[in-house]
């Protein structure tokens, strides 16, 4: 009697916990390697590698920062890894584009915000920055272990610079932001497009965590993609 009682109790857990991503358990079940290459598009100030760092060990780290402070700040936090730091953004074509600085830093992009969010607007400044290709820069890589994409809403536009690698399946698991409304001003959401996009380059959406909303709707969600086997 009290086997069935601790087995339904574990069943109702089980089920609870099952409405939201661990992501720490995933990327650990799908890269299970104890060194791992790990590539950082959009790295802010670095938390995200504080993360992976408190788990995973890491042979060697790219980081892609378009701010030049930010850059040179996680240079220096992570001098004692085997880091490479790049200060430019990444997208699907090489060229000078105008980049916005915003007073919290995660909301910088590539793009202006419009006025869903009036207290994140506040700009530092606007500056050029040099864009290029994933694909350029990973040219020659047989294998890159986990990729984290988070660029504001040029996200599709990094996803169509890597074709090349994703046509060779070079990348074992992949995250990237994904957004439902329109933050930026001329960004579409890209939701269906990505999943689309991922879907023609074999890769299949297999988890998503960190869901936000805004007046009960989905505002963006980070989603995981690994390549068809």
């Amino acid at each position: 009697m009290l086997l069935k009682y601790y087995q339904k109790l574990d069943d109702a857990i089980s089920y609870l916990s099952s409405s939201f991503c661990d992501e720490k358990k995933l990327i650990k079940s799908i890269i299970k390697k104890k060194d791992i290459i790990y590539v950082d598009v959009g790295a802010n100030q670095g938390s995200y590698i504080d993360y992976l760092y408190s788990f995973l060990n890491f042979k060697q780290i790219y980081v892609f920062e378009p701010i030049p402070e930010l850059c040179e700040k996680i240079k220096k936090n992570y001098e004692d890894l085997k880091i490479k730091t790049f200060n430019l953004a990444l997208s699907n074509e090489c060229k000078k584009k105008k980049f916005y600085q915003y007073e919290i830093s995660s909301q910088s992009s590539l793009y202006e915000q419009n006025d869903m969010f009036k207290s994140l607007k506040k700009l530092n400044k606007k500056y050029l920055v040099q864009t290029d290709k994933f694909d350029n820069i990973f040219d020659s890589f047989k294998k890159i272990d986990f990729c984290k994409i988070d660029v504001q809403g040029e996200d599709l536009k990094v996803l169509k610079g890597m074709r090349f690698n994703l046509s060779k399946k070079t990348i074992k698991l992949i995250k990237i932001e994904i957004l439902f409304m329109n933050i930026y001003k001329n960004v579409e959401p890209n939701f269906y497009q990505i999943i689309e996009f991922m879907k023609k380059n074999k890769y299949i959406l297999i988890s998503i965590s960190k869901i936000k909303f805004k007046d009960n709707k989905i505002l963006f969600m980070d989603a995981f993609f690994e390549p068809l086997r």
